[in-house]
């Protein structure tokens, strides 16, 4: 009797064991048969997220299938701050990177220069004329009381040489040119009014705030005018002014011309063009950057397929290329066109992940 109650226990244990694997294993038959939920979004817009094809209400385009991200990516892009928000790396094949139009260019280091244009005239200055004519009567009147027995005088003479100098200081003159005036015993009219051909000339030109950081004195600039009739002249810059016109924003560079030419005339208006060195920078094309005031960055390549999107600090530019202080290093690959169609695959991958 004991042995058949024993067995039958064994019996509906066993019977049990069966159907509770029956059960999972139809459970899980049913999990993998469920239909994922498709979401469609657009390349462009990707806020935009609709549970059946369609078209962007913002743009028209035709929405498209938004594909699961891998727990990898996920993990990387939520590791990964140098991204821009709302962007993620992605792969591109060759023939859809072909297709679009994606070409690369390479991080480069090299020496950058700053080409400055500015408007000019030809000019008499009148207000520099008069402080060199002030300092040079100023010094000699130092000179000639050094030998008083009256201190006052002496402590006089002293406030108005250092007045002029100041003026002349504000007016843009460094102090090695102001030391020469102390060799001279007066100004000559012929010093700042145009001159005769062969002679020397002066040119104003004025120089936003934005470019006054890199013009200095011993630049070279070059000089273009409709009446020259497509010759160029070329000058130095001689010094220039600390005061900024609040009207114009700009401060006044002196530049002398060494060989004037006879059809100068003053206050004829003149283009102006300086080149300021700006030493050796990390550099990329000016197109490479997608910038949204707040943020800018760019995609880097690897060659093989792979895009990641990175944020870069940016220096200043220089005509076509920009010099990068962080985000980039040399010899690396970055996209140089077709750059919002890739940001725009970036972006879909970003809300994949998110």
């Amino acid at each position: 009797m004991k042995k058949l109650i024993v067995i039958c226990c064994l019996f509906s244990g066993l019977l049990a064991t069966i159907s509770c694997q029956n059960k999972h294993t139809k459970d899980a038959g049913e999990i993998k048969n469920t239909p994922q939920e498709v979401v469609y979004t657009c390349p462009m817009h990707p806020q935009i997220k609709k549970d059946a094809p369609g078209q962007c209400p913002i743009c028209g385009m035709n929405l498209v299938k938004m594909e699961k991200a891998s727990k990898e990516d996920e993990e990387n892009h939520l590791h990964n701050s140098s991204l821009p928000e709302g962007h993620a790396p992605f792969f591109l094949s060759a023939a859809r990177s072909q297709m679009i139009g994606v070409k690369l260019d390479t991080v480069l280091k090299k020496s950058l220069f700053l080409k400055i244009t500015a408007a000019g005239r030809l000019a008499f200055d009148p207000d520099l004329y008069s402080a060199q004519g002030e300092y040079i009567e100023a010094f000699k009147q130092v000179e000639g009381v050094k030998n008083s027995t009256l201190l006052e005088v002496q402590q006089s003479a002293q406030r108005m040489l250092e007045a002029a100098k100041m003026r002349l200081k504000i007016l843009g003159l460094a102090d090695k040119q102001i030391a020469e005036l102390e060799k001279i015993d007066a100004i000559s009219d012929s010093s700042l009014l145009l001159s005769n051909k062969g002679q020397e000339a002066w040119v104003y030109a004025d120089i936003y705030e934005m470019d006054l950081p890199h013009v200095h004195e011993g630049l070279s600039a070059e000089i273009n005018a409709p009446f020259l009739r497509g010759t160029m002249l070329y000058g130095k810059v001689i010094s220039v002014d600390r005061v900024i016109n609040p009207a114009t924003r700009t401060a006044k560079a002196r530049i002398l011309i060494s060989k004037a030419r006879g059809i100068l005339r003053p206050e004829s208006f003149v283009e102006v063009a300086i080149s300021a060195p700006l030493g050796e920078q990390i550099t990329i094309p000016f197109d490479a950057i997608m910038d949204t005031g707040n943020q800018a960055w760019a995609f880097i390549a690897d060659g093989k397929g792979n895009y990641t999107p990175r944020l870069l600090e940016i220096k200043f530019r220089a005509g076509a290329e920009v010099a990068i202080a962080s985000g980039v290093s040399e010899g690396e690959l970055i996209v140089a066109s077709a750059n919002f169609l890739i940001d725009s695959e970036s972006r879909l991958k970003g809300v994949q992940q998110e």
